[in-house]
């Protein structure tokens, strides 16, 4: 299961996702703060009744909501992208890209070839 956040207007859509189903388990819409994060967490958590594998990004609201809602009952990893510009890039114009990722483990233990916030992401464009 993979978890993100993103904003629309002042309003966060905090969004729970299955990998493999591609089916939202939970979401909650409101700001992008502590109280938010530990709603949406322990909504989460009272919608599963097995071990989990649990990704989300590097927001750190989550380190709290997620020890508090699961407690070490949860393979945690947190997924940070680290972004800037392509050294080839026209440095007037061009966005920053993706440059790589860092994986840290949180609790548990989180199968590495399933940390990932892919299919999260490519939902919440979908929802944009």
């Amino acid at each position: 299961m993979t978890l993100s956040i993103k904003v629309v207007g002042d309003t966060w859509t905090w969004t729970g996702i299955d990998a493999d189903s591609k089916l939202i388990i939970s979401w909650f819409i409101g700001t992008r703060d502590a109280d938010a994060a530990w709603t949406f967490m322990r909504d989460l958590a009272s919608r599963l009744t097995s071990r989990v594998q649990l990704t989300t990004d590097g927001h750190r609201a989550y380190l709290d909501a997620v020890d508090g809602a699961f407690g070490t009952m949860i393979d945690y990893a947190m997924l940070v992208k680290q972004y800037g510009t392509a050294p080839e890039a026209e440095k007037r114009y061009s966005p920053s890209v993706c440059l790589g990722t860092e994986r840290t483990v949180i609790h548990g233990n989180p199968d590495p070839a399933h940390i990932s916030t892919s299919y999260v992401e490519r939902q919440n464009l979908t929802m944009r």
